[in-house]
Formats: structure tokens, C-alpha cells, sequence
């Protein structure tokens, strides 16, 4: 369970450092996504990569490891996201996967996704640059566990950024597993496969988590151990990514372009807009832009009072709501001046957002509310 649920507007899910325009399409992603089970059997063959696309210091404590004669295991060592285009934009790195069978994995699935419209996105780039196919597990390394409950080809533990910090096949003996440990404490060296106490390794552009072990967490606290002397594995290998220069991304490019094209998606949205404006007074009006986040009583006091009805306009095809509903008022009167403060100074917003209002009558013939309307506080969710 969840104390709490913050939703943020980002750039980037994950964040590669890439602008808009040059970020890879989703779109064109030729990536499969396997079971657990087939994944495992994939494994095993030949003339076939596995990529670990989480960063190095996840890979520490567990990765991974296919069996002898089956897939080559490939850690691109990327202190963050932000390095995985560029480590993938090499000469080197393309030779490896060139006509091999490419499979991936990160915690979840997520990292994934984005990995493969990236590689996809390469190979659209460089008719040279050739795989025999891409593939990710369904659901990560978390669904491959649950699958193989003894460990099947993972080898130590799973990275977590929760609070269970790491997670381990459910059925695999304590001893097996601390047999499989390779990580070590950044300080003394001693074999270790837990990060606790939030250590960052101390150099500057770096700073990604380090192992310490208990022993050397009690000379920190007590001063025999300064943490400026803590250094992650690559830092002390001298092994940097950062310093190479982002893929350019051709498809992008055109993407950039449309993106520039400021008096069409201006036109668009003044299409959009008209869409509602100019209607002759009505007792429905047309509200756009609410956050998603949202439910009825927050309406009501944005718009004051006399609301009477609230429909929330879900997408046809979808089934969801994206912020658009149809409020009824009590009297034309009452809409009349919502309208009015809506076109005047500030307008009318909840939180920050300026909401779209304009007058919307039913058009002829269309029963109003609809013959199955309910009544709901919040927006609908569609249960599949």
C-alpha cells in the first residue's frame, strides 16, 4: 500500500537527455514482448545478446546469466539513462548486436520500452545496422522471479528504488544466493550485495550510489573512514561515457520540423477552439482543460453556483477521459455568466489551469442527458 499518489508532467519517462525532436518514436517500435517462460528458453540460444538497459550499479548486485553456449550477457556499464544512446550510437557496440537475436531487460519493462524504440529507431537510420530481431521479457525481471521462484537464470539480486531496496527469487537457499554475491564494498573490498546508508560515490559528475559494507559504515560514523575516498567500480576503472556525443536521429529530424511548424499547430488549436465558440446560449456549456486529477465538488466550486449536471466526455474509441466534460446549469442565466467570467482577466482555473468554456447546446433531435447517464463524482475509468 501507498500513503499517497503524485502525479508529474515529465519531458522524458525516462530520461535520456534527448529534446523532443530528437527523442525515438514509440510508434515504430519493432521490439517483441515475450513470457517469462519463452524468455527463458531464449536464453539458451545461440547467436543471440541479452542487454542489461538499468544502470551499473543495479547490474552490481544481480544480472542475468545465461548458460554456456547460449546468449552472450552485455552490460553497457551506463552510470544513468542519459549514456544509453551514446553507448548504443558506437561503432563497437553495433558490431556485437549486428545479425544477432537482441534481447533486453530492466526492472519492470519500462526502461525497455524506451531502449527498443531507440534501437529501432538506429537501425531505421542505418540500413547497415541489421538484428535477427529485438525482444524484452513481459514485465521485467519482477514477472521473470515470480515466474521462477527457484531463480531459473538470474543470477544475485534484483535492484529495487522502493523500500524493499532489492528483491530475490522467493524459492533460492540463502547460501546458493550468497554464493552468486559479485559485488563488492566500495571501501575495503569485501564481497557485499546490499546498498544501505545512501553512500554517493564521491566523485563530482558521478555521485551514483556506492556499497558499503556495515564495517565500513561504523569508520565513517566514527571518522577513521572519510567518505571523499568512496568510489564506485567504473570511477576507480577510469571507464567514462558521458564525454560521447548524442545520436542524431534522422526520422527525428522531420519530426523537428513539424514541431517548428508554429502557424499549423496554431491553426489546429484555433480549429479546436472553434469547434464550441460562436453557439448560441445554452444551459450546457462545454468545459475543456481540466486536470485529470479532478472530480465534481472541485467543478462545482470553479464554476459556482447553479450546475446542475456534469458529464465527463470520455474518448470514443478509448474509453478514457482526457479532461473535456459537458456541465448543464440550472438556468441559461447562470451559463450566460460562466461564459462571461471564463473570456474575462484570469478566467476561471482550478490550480493553474485556464479552463475552455463556451455555450454547447444539444443539436436537434439529441436527447439530453443521455438515456444512460449516472451521476458520477469522479471521471469513469473503462474495466476491461
Amino acid at each position: 500500500k501507498f500513503k499517497s499518489l503524485t502525479i508529474q508532467k515529465k519531458g522524458e519517462l525516462v530520461a535520456y537527455g534527448l529534446p523532443v525532436e530528437k527523442a525515438p518514436s514509440l510508434k515504430d517500435n519493432e521490439t517483441k514482448h515475450v513470457e517469462a517462460v519463452d524468455y527463458h528458453k531464449m536464453m539458451a540460444e545461440p547467436n543471440t545478446v541479452i542487454i542489461d538497459v538499468r544502470n551499473r550499479y543495479e547490474t552490481e548486485i544481480g544480472h542475468f546469466q545465461p548458460p554456456q553456449g547460449g546468449a552472450e550477457f552485455i552490460d553497457p556499464k551506463v552510470r544513468n539513462s542519459h549514456e544509453l544512446p551514446k553507448w548504443l550510437a558506437q561503432p563497437e557496440t553495433q558490431e556485437k548486436l549486428q545479425g544477432k537475436k537482441v534481447m533486453m531487460y530492466c526492472t519492470g519493462g519500462i526502461r525497455c520500452e524506451r531502449f527498443s524504440a531507440l534501437l529501432s529507431q538506429m537501425k531505421q537510420d542505418n540500413p547497415e545496422f541489421s538484428t535477427e530481431g529485438e525482444y524484452m521479457v513481459r514485465g521485467g525481471i519482477e514477472r521473470y522471479m515470480r515466474t521462477f521462484p527457484e531463480g531459473g537464470f538470474w543470477k544475485g539480486k534484483n535492484f529495487l528504488f522502493d523500500k524493499r531496496q532489492e528483491q530475490v527469487p522467493e524459492k533460492k537457499p540463502a547460501e546458493e544466493l550468497e554464493k552468486e554475491i559479485e559485488s563488492k564494498c566500495c571501501a575495503c573490498k569485501k564481497t557485499w550485495g546490499e546498498y544501505r546508508g545512501a553512500f554517493k560515490c564521491s566523485v563530482q559528475d558521478c555521485q551514483v550510489p556506492v556499497i558499503v559494507c556495515p564495517e565500513c559504515r561504523g569508520q565513517l560514523d566514527a571518522g577513521s573512514l572519510e567518505a571523499s575516498t568512496l568510489q564506485c567500480p567504473l570511477c576507480e576503472e577510469g571507464f567514462r561515457l558521458r564525454d560521447l556525443e548524442a545520436p542524431q536521429l534522422k526520422a527525428a529530424e522531420k519530426r523537428k520540423a513539424s514541431s517548428q511548424d508554429v502557424g499549423g499547430a496554431a491553426a489546429r488549436a484555433a480549429k479546436r477552439h472553434a469547434k464550441h465558440a460562436g453557439k448560441p446560449p445554452s444551459r450546457r456549456l462545454f468545459v475543456g482543460g481540466l486536470p485529470l486529477a479532478i472530480d465534481a465538488t472541485a467543478v462545482r466550486e470553479a464554476l459556482g453556483s447553479g450546475v446542475d449536471v456534469i458529464h465527463w466526455i470520455p474518448d470514443k474509441s478509448s474509453g478514457l477521459w482526457y479532461g473535456s466534460t459537458f456541465v448543464q446549469m440550472t438556468s441559461k442565466k447562470e451559463a450566460e455568466r460562466v461564459v462571461q467570467s471564463a473570456s474575462e482577466g484570469r478566467g476561471i482555473r482550478i490550480g493553474k489551469r485556464k479552463l475552455r468554456i463556451n455555450f454547447a447546446p444539444p443539436p436537434e433531435g439529441e436527447e439530453w442527458p443521455p438515456a444512460n447517464f449516472k451521476q458520477l463524482e469522479r471521471p469513469p475509468i473503462p474495466v476491461k
